[in-house]
């Protein structure tokens, strides 16, 4: 079974991009383990101060999984700075845990661009990590209340194909076992 490690740029839990990884999962890989990722507890970067056990935890979480999928909003046209300190702090182990991983970005928003400027910010961080980045398709998800209905699922098929050929391109990326 396929591991996958959920990274939410949202904090809010029920916030498009929650719905968008369930979504993209339950589209692509159904078969798979989502873990989604909880890193509201993850403090402030300081590079003079040691990383958190929590932050330990989560770069473990990373390591195990087959493959990463992060799903984000775009903040005045970059990464949510929640998002950039987690991957800030990640930045600093040891250990790369998103070293050559399967990576897929997505990002949706209830503006007309979705996420267009944030993705190649993050896709940036990303080839810093040296993440597997999934180049093609990209989700960039608009206009969010047409795509998902009021309790959260997915209603539009467009985004259902799309989201089942972005996981497919990632699932590829995953070395066979």
């Amino acid at each position: 079974m396929i591991k996958i490690a959920g990274i939410c740029g949202s904090l809010r839990p029920n916030s498009a991009n929650h719905r968008l990884l369930h979504a993209a999962w339950k589209q692509g890989a159904p078969e798979s383990e989502l873990n989604l990722i909880d890193w509201s507890m993850i403090k402030i970067f300081d590079d003079q101060s040691a990383p958190s056990s929590d932050l330990l935890e989560i770069a473990a979480q990373i390591s195990i999984s087959d493959a990463l999928l992060i799903s984000s909003p775009e903040y005045n046209w970059s990464i949510p700075g929640g998002l950039k300190n987690l991957l800030d702090w990640l930045s600093v182990l040891p250990q790369n845990p998103i070293l050559n991983k399967p990576t897929l970005i997505m990002g949706a928003s209830s503006g007309r661009l979705g996420t267009a400027r944030m993705q190649p910010h993050l896709r940036s961080v990303l080839t810093h990590f040296k993440a597997d980045l999934v180049s093609h398709p990209e989700v960039a998800i608009s206009n969010t209340s047409e795509v998902f209905d009021p309790s959260g699922d997915l209603i539009d098929p467009e985004i259902e194909n799309l989201l089942k050929q972005a996981m497919a391109e990632l699932i590829k990326l995953v070395p066979a076992s």
